[in-house]
């Protein structure tokens, strides 16, 4: 594993509660880190401006700089269309799939602004989530990062799901019940 000991790093940061557990733990190895909230799966522009007040109240608390790229939620479905149209199939049943191009999209997006600033990693609070697949996050951030010319840092950072739960209830961040995109609410409802 690299140190990440005073490097710059660019998070992207899915959301106020992942991110609690993610930066305490980088800062605590060192890193000099930067929040990237770039997420055009979010459903609802509603729910979208809910999540990002959330983040830049905690990181504000916290003084971590964020930068947040504009919301375009065709960003997401365009990226989903183009498969669908190139695959000759729908993956609206397809989670994985899904999720595969949700990643791509929004670590490219941190891997460009990574380049684009000097920054010299790039990671995400994804990974602190027990309900995402963290080889293909690795494998998918890897990649870029291959392409792009900015280290992917890969860190499990699962064991402190539950006490991202408990930091996120102590500061009173928002703690939304589904992943983000049309298809999670969907599936949350049927759940």
């Amino acid at each position: 594993m690299n140190s990440i000991k005073d490097k710059n790093f660019l998070l992207h940061t899915c959301c106020a509660p992942c991110a609690t557990y993610v930066l305490a733990a980088l800062q605590d190895d060192g890193a000099k880190i930067t929040s990237f909230f770039y997420n055009p799966n979010i459903h609802g522009k509603g729910e979208y401006e809910i999540r990002k007040k959330s983040l830049e109240g905690y990181v504000k608390k916290i003084d971590i700089p964020l930068i947040i790229p504009p919301y375009n939620m065709r960003d997401y479905f365009d990226a989903i269309y183009d498969y669908e149209k190139e695959h000759y199939k729908k993956i609206e049943h397809d989670k994985r799939k899904r999720c595969d191009i949700c990643f791509q999209l929004r670590l490219k997006k941190t891997a460009l602004a990574a380049k684009k600033d000097n920054f010299d990693f790039f990671s995400t609070t994804l990974l602190v989530s027990p309900f995402q697949d963290q080889s293909r996050i690795w494998q998918i951030g890897a990649e870029i990062g291959e392409e792009i010319g900015v280290p992917f840092y890969f860190r499990d950072f699962r064991k402190g799901y539950l006490e991202s739960r408990h930091k996120a209830k102590r500061y009173d961040l928002y703690m939304q019940n589904y992943c983000g995109c049309s298809y999670s609410v969907d599936e949350r409802v049927k759940e």
